[in-house]
Order: structure tokens, then C-alpha cells, then sequence
């Protein structure tokens, strides 16, 4: 009897160790899930979509947050528990706004889920992101083989960069001419990249910071002797110059362009050099696909003559990795760009690029040493002017917590306007304001 009641309790102990073991590795396992990842999700008759989650984990209960995993225009958030079945979150917007359930677990470190967002069935796989390596350079050369004529995610990274490091490269001037006068893509703005940036996930805000801008030949071309449509009214009168020269010469010593064959009432005219980048952009949001004389929120043809050594911009991250392409460079350009071009120019370019976590203001604004500016992007010259003072005017209230009253008073007397971009598909009017102002208001 005691023989049998010794093998019971010896059942039974086995039976809750196995109980409890089941238990401590389920724990394990769940905890796995906490922390960050980039995951791929995929629904019948959708394109996979990359974004970078964060889950956080206290006992059994489970929070946290991510962009967008299939396409909308806000990030996601969670808040849920452990089951049976794994980890059951709820998905909503940040407005609470319920908008689907997701089952997540780990297998061999790698993470799985199912469920449904906006009422289709969905899958997830995750990895945990990249790490850079202990002997990773910070700084690439990188001498592209290929300017490409378009800007999409879809494209292969020419090159994959880390937050912090920094890009040694150059470009061809608008026409596909290299800095050795030869041709290497089709007329049409061509971009150096795409440069894909480990860790930025959309939601999330790409830093750009230029440390170099230079022209690297000596001379530039601006083709044409007219002032666009779009700069003058309706029917106003012009008369072209068949033999108008489109050359200048540069010199780069002394920072300044001549015009090749001025005649006689510009012989002489000699401007200084400001050099800039009329194209930097991310790729666009949704799998679209941008070329680079068109510009949008995810930046492009800015044509900004602030785009220049010294300045960081930044953009809202739309796709995994960025996507950060460049191009397009002037050695000088007045505001507008009235004949469609400027200097036309290859350029040296050194940058480095960062990411931020945080709000974003999905449109692209700009750093330097004296002011913050913020791009309005739209089809006329008023709605333009538009989205660019409601940029700043959200740029305020996201990083100084100011109310609209607040907002009103201080732009209403320090608001300045540039006129960025106005003969292209769509106008770029920059809304800036002092960093002297700025210093003036507590931080919160």
C-alpha cells in the first residue's frame, strides 16, 4: 500500500513539474515577445507591408505600439494579455478607435501572428532588427553605379546605412551628365540611391543632416532663356533668343559662375555660388511611385534653395528603411526656380542621416542655424501657403505644447514666407520661423 501511494505521489509530482515546466517555458517564450521588431504583414490581394513594432510587457499584460502594418494614415497601438493560444492584443488608433485583433507568438525566435485589422484576416512574421556589427564602418564611400528615374520602396538599396553614419557619394546634374561630362541616365532629374536606413520604420521621422554640398566640375548648364508660364500672367509676351547660350563657367575658387556668351548688356554679370540639392526625398508612402521632377510630402523635387551644407531635413519614414534618394544639384538657383531650372550641376555630397522616434508631422521640414521651416506641397500658390503655415503650426504644438491661441499670437508676428518651387507639377512654399523667437519658449 505504501509502495502504491509512494508511486502516486511521485505521478503527481512529475505531473505538475511537467505542468509547471509547460508553464515556465510558455512564460519564456511569451517574453520573447516583448521588445522591438520589424515585422512584414500580409492579406489576400495586398502588397506585404514592413513596420517596426514595440511591445511592452508587465506580468500578463501586454501594451504597445507601431506604424502603420498595413496602409492608413495613423500609427497603431496595443494593449492585451497572455492566453492559451499566445499573446491577444487589441489594435486601435491612438483615439482609442478600435480597429482589429492580433494573436502573437514566438517560434525559434522568430515571430508569428494572425488575426484581422479593419475586418480582413491577416498574417505576421517578425525579426528582431538588425544590429550593427562591432566593426561596421560609420562612414561609406559609396560611388553609385546607377541613377535611377524614379523614387520607390520597390527599388534595391544601393547601399544599407545605420543611424549615425555617415555617406560619402555623388550625383549627376538634371540631365544624367556625371561630374566627368559624361552621360549616365536620361534627361529627367536622376537620383544617387536608394540609401536604405536600418531601424526607420514608418511612423517614424529620417533625419538627413548635410555636411557637404559642393559642384565637382566647372561648368553648369540652364537651358532656358525664358521665364516659365507659371511665374508670369496669362498670355504675357516673351520672345526667345535662338542663340542664347545655356553654358557657365564656374569658378570654383573664388565660388563664382559666369555665363559663357552673356552679350553684350551681361558681360559683366558674375554670380556668387550657393550650392543646393533640388531633390531629396524618401520613398512615397502606400507602394507608390514618385518621379523626381514631381515632389510631395515624402519630399522631392523641393527645389529649395536652403537645401544647402549645414541644414538637416527631415521626413516622415513611409516605407521600411526609408529610402532616402538624392539629386538634382545647383550651384545656385533664385527663389522659384521662374525658368525651371538653376545652375544645373553635378555635385559632392556628404550627409548623415539619423532616426527619430516620435511624433511626425508627414511633411518634409527643415533645420539650420537660424531658422526651422516646414514645407507646404499642394497645386496652387494659396493652398501651397496653406499646408505650410498649418505645418508649423502642428511643428509648434507637437514640440512646445502651444494652443492655437498661443500659435496664432507668435506666428502672427514672426511668420516668414519663401517662395520655394512654382513651375513644377505642384508649389512648394516654405513657412519659417526664427530660432531667435524659438529660444524665448519654455521647452516642455
Amino acid at each position: 500500500m505504501a509502495h502504491i501511494e509512494l508511486l502516486v505521489n511521485k505521478l503527481i509530482a512529475a505531473f505538475f513539474f511537467t505542468l509547471l515546466a509547460g508553464r515556465v517555458a510558455f512564460a519564456a517564450g511569451d517574453s520573447d515577445i516583448a521588445g522591438s521588431w520589424e515585422v512584414v504583414t500580409t492579406y489576400n490581394g495586398g502588397l506585404p507591408s514592413t513596420a517596426g513594432l514595440e511591445i511592452t510587457r508587465d506580468g500578463d499584460k501586454y501594451t504597445g505600439k507601431s506604424g502603420w502594418l498595413v496602409p492608413s494614415a495613423a500609427l497603431f497601438e496595443y494593449s492585451g494579455a497572455r492566453e492559451k493560444d499566445g499573446v491577444r492584443l487589441t489594435v486601435s488608433f491612438p483615439d482609442g478607435y478600435k480597429i482589429g485583433e492580433l494573436v502573437l507568438r514566438t517560434r525559434r525566435g522568430v515571430l508569428e501572428g494572425s488575426g484581422d485589422l479593419h475586418g480582413v484576416p491577416v498574417s505576421l512574421t517578425g525579426h528582431r532588427p538588425r544590429v550593427r556589427a562591432a566593426n561596421a564602418p560609420r562612414m561609406h564611400d559609396f560611388a553609385p553605379a546607377t541613377f535611377y528615374r524614379v523614387i520607390s520602396g520597390a527599388l534595391p538599396p544601393a547601399l544599407r546605412i545605420f543611424p549615425g553614419d555617415t555617406v560619402r557619394t555623388e550625383t549627376v546634374d538634371a540631365g544624367g551628365i556625371d561630374k566627368n561630362d559624361r552621360p549616365r541616365q536620361m534627361w529627367g532629374n536622376p537620383v544617387t540611391g536608394p540609401f536604405y536606413v536600418e531601424g526607420a520604420m514608418p511612423g517614424d521621422t529620417l533625419a538627413v543632416h548635410f555636411n557637404r554640398i559642393r559642384p565637382n566640375r566647372k561648368w553648369a548648364s540652364q537651358q532656358r532663356a525664358v521665364i516659365h508660364a507659371a511665374a508670369l500672367p496669362s498670355g504675357a509676351p516673351q520672345s526667345s533668343d535662338k542663340d542664347w547660350s545655356d553654358r557657365w563657367t564656374l569658378d570654383l575658387a573664388r565660388g563664382t559662375a559666369t555665363p559663357d556668351a552673356p552679350g553684350e548688356r551681361l558681360k559683366n554679370v558674375s554670380i556668387r555660388l550657393e550650392p543646393m540639392l533640388g531633390v531629396v526625398a524618401v520613398a512615397p508612402f502606400w507602394d507608390q511611385v514618385s518621379t523626381p521632377p514631381d515632389l510631395g510630402r515624402w519630399g522631392g523635387n523641393l527645389d529649395y534653395n536652403q537645401v544647402r551644407e549645414g541644414v538637416t531635413i527631415y521626413f516622415t519614414v513611409y516605407q521600411a528603411g526609408a529610402h532616402l534618394f538624392i539629386g538634382d544639384g545647383h550651384a545656385r538657383q533664385g527663389d522659384g526656380e521662374i525658368t525651371g531650372q538653376g545652375l544645373e550641376i553635378s555635385m559632392d555630397v556628404e550627409f548623415t542621416v539619423d532616426v527619430i522616434k516620435g511624433p511626425y508631422l508627414d511633411q518634409p521640414w527643415l533645420e539650420n542655424s537660424e531658422y526651422v521651416m516646414v514645407c507646404g506641397i499642394a497645386g496652387s500658390l494659396d493652398s501651397a501657403m496653406q499646408a505650410a503655415t498649418a505645418g508649423l503650426s502642428k511643428w509648434l504644438a507637437q514640440r512646445y505644447k502651444l494652443n492655437d491661441a498661443e500659435i496664432a499670437t507668435l506666428l502672427a508676428n514672426s511668420i516668414r514666407y519663401d517662395i520655394a518651387e512654382v513651375v513644377d507639377a505642384h508649389i512648394n512654399i516654405v513657412a519659417k520661423i526664427s530660432k531667435d523667437v524659438l529660444a524665448q519658449l519654455p521647452r516642455p
